[in-house]
C-alpha cells in the first residue's frame, strides 16, 4: 500500500479520493431513489407523500456520504508516507543517527584547505676573503684650536634658507597659537565682553556656539565665522567679542612664524 501511495503521489491520492466519492454519491442516489419508488407503490391510496415536502428524503444518504468522507480521510492521513531526512556530517554522525532509521541520508564531506609550503628564506652569499684589505684612517688636526670657545648655546644651521613659506593656514603645527596669558584669561576676557542677547533670553536658547577664526603671524584674528551656531542672536553675539580680542601669540613650525585655523566652542548658559 505504502509502495501504492508513493507512486502515484499525493495528487494521485486526490484524485482517487474525488472518483471514490463520485461514486459513492451515484450509487446512494439509485439506492435512495429505488426505495422511494418502492415505497410510493405500497402506499394506501389516501395516504399520499410529495417528495419535494419530505423532509427524510436524504437523510440516510448523507448520512452515508458523511461516513464514507471520514473514512477515506483517515485512511488517507494513516497511509501517507513521511520521509525522515537528516543532514549528517562526519563530526555528528555517530551523535545523529545513533538507532533512528532514515529514509535518505545527505553526507556532507568537509575538505580540509592544503597546507601551503612556507616560503624558504635563501641567505645572501657573503664573500669571505683570507686576507682583507684595511686602510688606515687620517685624522688631519691641523684646523683643531683646542684654546677655541664653546658656545653656549648650540649653532643652529638652516639647512634650507631658500624654502618658502606656505601662506595657507595650517591647522596642526608644532606649536600652536594661544592667547596672550592661556586659555585662562582668555575665557575671563570672553566673561567681561560677552553679553546674552534679549531674544535668546527671551527663547530660553542656550548651548555651544563653535566659532572658526585665522590667527595671523602678527596674533590678528581673522576670516571669523560661526561653524556650528545655535542662533537667537549668540552667533552674532560670539562672532563680534572675538573681532575685539587683543593680539594672539602666533603659531611656529620649524622655527618659524606661521598662520593656523582654529576652532573654539563658546557656551552660553542662562544663569
Amino acid at each position: 500500500m505504502n509502495e501504492f501511495l508513493n507512486t502515484i503521489g499525493p495528487g494521485g491520492i486526490v484524485l482517487l479520493f474525488l472518483a471514490l466519492l463520485i461514486s459513492l454519491v451515484q450509487l446512494f442516489r439509485r439506492i435512495v431513489k429505488k426505495k422511494s419508488s418502492s415505497s410510493t407503490s405500497n402506499q394506501h391510496h389516501l395516504v399520499k407523500k410529495y417528495d419535494d415536502v419530505n423532509l427524510n428524503r436524504y437523510t440516510g444518504f448523507f448520512r452515508l456520504l458523511g461516513l464514507s468522507i471520514a473514512m477515506l480521510t483517515v485512511l488517507a492521513a494513516f497511509e501517507y508516507p513521511v520521509i525522515n531526512k537528516a543532514l549528517i556530517t562526519p563530526e555528528n554522525i555517530d551523535r545523529v543517527i545513533g538507532n533512528e532509521h532514515y529514509d535518505s541520508v545527505l553526507t556532507i564531506e568537509i575538505i580540509k584547505p592544503k597546507p601551503q609550503p612556507r616560503p624558504r628564506v635563501i641567505p645572501d652569499k657573503i664573500e669571505v676573503t683570507d686576507d682583507p684589505t684595511i686602510e688606515d684612517i687620517i685624522f688631519d688636526n691641523n684646523e683643531f684650536d683646542p684654546d677655541a670657545e664653546i658656545p653656549d648655546e648650540p649653532i643652529v644651521d638652516d639647512l634650507s634658507p631658500d624654502e618658502e613659506v606656505s601662506d595657507e593656514p595650517l591647522i596642526i603645527v608644532e606649536q600652536t597659537a594661544e592667547f596672550k596669558g592661556g586659555l585662562g584669561k582668555f575665557y575671563k576676557f570672553l566673561g567681561k565682553k560677552l553679553k546674552y542677547p534679549r531674544m535668546a533670553k527671551q527663547m530660553h536658547i542656550e548651548g555651544k556656539v563653535f566659532v572658526e577664526f585665522i590667527v595671523e603671524r602678527d596674533g590678528t584674528l581673522t576670516d571669523i565665522r560661526v561653524s556650528r551656531g545655535i542662533g537667537g542672536g549668540c552667533d552674532e553675539e560670539a562672532i563680534r567679542v572675538l573681532k575685539e580680542s587683543p593680539a594672539w601669540q602666533p603659531a611656529r613650525q620649524r622655527g618659524r612664524v606661521v598662520r593656523q585655523k582654529m576652532v573654539i566652542p563658546i557656551y552660553f548658559k542662562l544663569n
